[in-house]
């Protein structure tokens, strides 16, 4: 079985956001900068943004990029808890961003009509999509940003893929945001800021065609044994949990299986007493920078020990692992805020691959098998995986 055979438009995504940083930054970047007043930016004294999906969880990974950039407190919540669960005292002086990709996302426009009635001095702000025209959320915010999506060229693989494009996108524009706010606070000079999006840019680049490619061949090796599963743990903490959501949500969204994500700590006391520990594929992400590094790698030797079938995301040297778990070397970034924004980028490498062993359709769309991946399950049994070492476009 070639990886011809199997290319999907899941995996060309994971391609395709080494450039997708730099034609979001073309295109965005100037309306994001002009998008708020001054006043907007130094009166907040907290910063809220609000999702379902994987919007609060992009807003969640920008997290960091606040707390270092603007030095105010920053949550990233479901909408939900924020229009049903918080009181008038938690909005005073807050910005608040609701995203949603049409601005129709009920629990957002909630969220966002909360804030603006029971909040003193708080503005509000929609994220969306920029086909979007007026819509119900911008109608119930102060202002809004029209985020342009660069069209996604994936030749005949046309089947709507779990979501990494607009993720990356919503992300790296909360991103600029943070670094906007606290340059027109006064944290750091305008050449700074520059430098600061440089990094952003410069990390998304990092992940080139030769370093996918690498990364790809080593889980193509994994794909007939992580096919066989059928329950995921993802584990991370930190900056790096937000992503472990992600990446729980995209083994749903590709093929339909159910995975958990949690942090080390708990899968220590909870989850590495779950049966058939060889059946349960996980992964950990994590970063060289996290504060909770050697704990991490601590509870990584456990899922050795227990012949648990462990993948590790990480930017650091391989032999700091214990044997018996791949580790997936993925280039680092300058600073620790820009890392969320690829540390999802290899699972597409696998997923999308699992889904087409699995012959079924993105999201469940096209229901069970069509003919035609009815007929390469058929093939399946027994067949040998080749590995090329080279890109395919």
């Amino acid at each position: 079985m070639t990886r011809e055979e199997l290319n999907n438009s899941m995996r060309l995504e994971s391609y395709d956001l080494q450039k997708l940083a730099k034609e979001l930054y073309d295109l965005n970047a100037e309306k994001i900068n002009n998008a708020l007043k001054t006043i907007d930016y130094v009166i907040p004294q907290q910063v809220i943004a609000v999702g379902c999906g994987d919007s609060f969880c992009a807003a969640k990974a920008a997290q960091e990029a606040f707390k270092e950039l603007v030095g105010i407190p920053m949550i990233g919540r479901p909408a939900v808890e924020i229009s049903r669960c918080y009181d008038s005292k938690d909005f005073n002086n807050v910005l608040m961003f609701g995203i949603s990709s049409r601005g129709k996302t009920a629990r957002v426009i909630e969220a966002a009509m909360r804030v603006h009635e029971l909040g003193t001095a708080s503005r509000t702000v929609a994220i969306v999509n920029f086909l979007v025209e007026k819509s119900k959320l911008e109608e119930v915010c102060d202002t809004s940003i029209h985020v342009s999506l660069p069209e996604f060229k994936c030749g005949k693989y046309t089947e709507h893929a779990p979501c990494q494009r607009s993720y990356f996108s919503t992300m790296f524009t909360m991103m600029l945001i943070a670094v906007r706010m606290g340059e027109m606070r006064g944290n750091y000079s305008s050449k700074k800021a520059e430098e600061y999006r440089r990094a952003m840019l410069d990390y998304a680049a990092s992940f080139t065609d030769e370093v996918l490619n690498s990364i790809e061949d080593q889980l193509w090796k994994l794909l007939p044994q992580w096919n066989q599963f059928r329950q995921f743990e993802i584990v991370g903490s930190g900056e790096d949990a937000p992503n472990t959501w992600f990446v729980a949500a995209k083994v749903v969204e590709a093929f339909g299986d159910i995975a958990t994500y949690d942090t080390p700590d708990n899968w220590l006391a909870i989850n590495s007493k779950t049966k058939e520990a060889e059946q349960t594929g996980t992964i950990v992400i994590l970063n060289k920078d996290n504060k909770a590094f050697a704990h991490t790698v601590d509870v990584i030797r456990v899922m050795a020990e227990k012949k648990r079938p462990t993948i590790v995301i990480t930017d650091v040297e391989t032999d700091l692992f214990p044997e018996g778990v791949t580790v997936i070397r993925i280039p680092s970034a300058k600073y620790k805020w820009v890392k969320p924004l690829m540390q999802y980028c290899p699972v597409g490498l696998l997923f999308g691959y699992i889904k087409e062993l699995r012959g079924v359709s993105f999201y469940r769309y096209g229901g069970e098998c069509d003919d035609e991946r009815g007929a390469l399950r058929e093939r399946l049994d027994g067949a040998i995986f080749d590995l090329p070492l080279r890109v395919i476009k």
